[in-house]
């Protein structure tokens, strides 16, 4: 992890993962989202309680099928997970992608319950709401194993007499819970679990908005719509930035330095 306090955003670029902090928040950047995967665990860990994710991002990032984590064997939660670390910055570049690693984050009760906005759509979708302390109706996992090819060996999957589920083999995923602005903003006066933001880059700018509206045009308008969302959360434990350049580019590499800078910019003036 490189400390990146003063740093320009060409050097946070060349070395990843980053952190830096604004105000007391600790921001992360990162590049494919499914990095985020070892730091919610540790957040875990470090305030012995299941986080509520919010996610800010053009994909909703939760299909499953990837490969199950070691059996937990009737330990207590707390000392499995402390047990996993080690080997869970290789998961989660090598086991699960961009597209599946909400999966074993619910699986194992890191992730009580997820909120997803897209800025493009000023939507918010909610995979579970929490309640104080408690979560209501968030998607439930179980694990299969596997006949043939890739899919050989135990996986985390969506549990379909739990949850309801959208799509076919490894692009299934839940059903969410559609959620106005308002009621997402109640349920974070009310949260009392620790709250941890997940920030796509593609959720400001992707691919398919080149040839509209000028890059920053864009940014501008929907960070605009970001801010009710992070204005709502008091102050999550870290904010992460993914960049999204690989395994492939989801948001152009001639616009993720600006649209960094934008986010970063935003961040400081809700935060610091």
């Amino acid at each position: 992890m490189h400390k990146l306090i003063g740093a320009k955003i060409s050097d946070i670029s060349r070395h990843l993962p980053g952190e830096l902090f604004i105000g007391e928040i600790r921001v992360i950047i990162i590049d494919p989202h499914n990095h985020i995967l070892p730091y919610w665990f540790r957040e875990f860990l470090a305030n012995r309680s299941s986080l509520v994710a919010v996610r800010i991002d053009a994909h909703h990032d939760m299909f499953h099928c990837c490969p199950a984590l070691p059996a937990r064997e009737g330990r207590d939660a707390f000392e499995y997970i402390s047990r996993l670390m080690p080997s869970l910055y290789s998961y989660s570049r090598e086991k699960v992608n961009e597209g599946n690693f909400t999966a074993p984050a619910f699986h194992c009760g890191i992730v009580a319950a997820l909120y997803h906005f897209r800025p493009k759509d000023n939507k918010m979708d909610a995979y579970g709401r929490v309640s104080g302390s408690v979560s209501i109706g968030e998607p439930k996992t179980t694990e299969r194993r596997g006949n043939h090819g890739e899919s050989k060996g135990r996986r985390i999957v969506w549990d379909e007499s739990f949850t309801d589920l959208q799509g076919s083999s490894a692009k299934t995923f839940p059903v969410p819970k559609k959620v106005a602005l308002n009621d997402f903003s109640r349920d974070m006066q009310d949260c009392i679990l620790p709250i941890a933001v997940g920030f796509d880059l593609d959720g400001l700018y992707e691919n398919g908005d080149k040839g509209s509206s000028s890059p920053d045009e864009i940014i501008n308008d929907r960070l605009a719509m970001v801010r009710r969302v992070l204005d709502s959360i008091a102050r999550p434990q870290f904010i992460c930035l993914a960049r999204s350049q690989t395994p492939r580019s989801y948001i152009p590499a001639e616009v993720v330095d600006r649209a960094q800078n934008s986010a970063l910019n935003l961040i400081w003036k809700i935060y610091a």
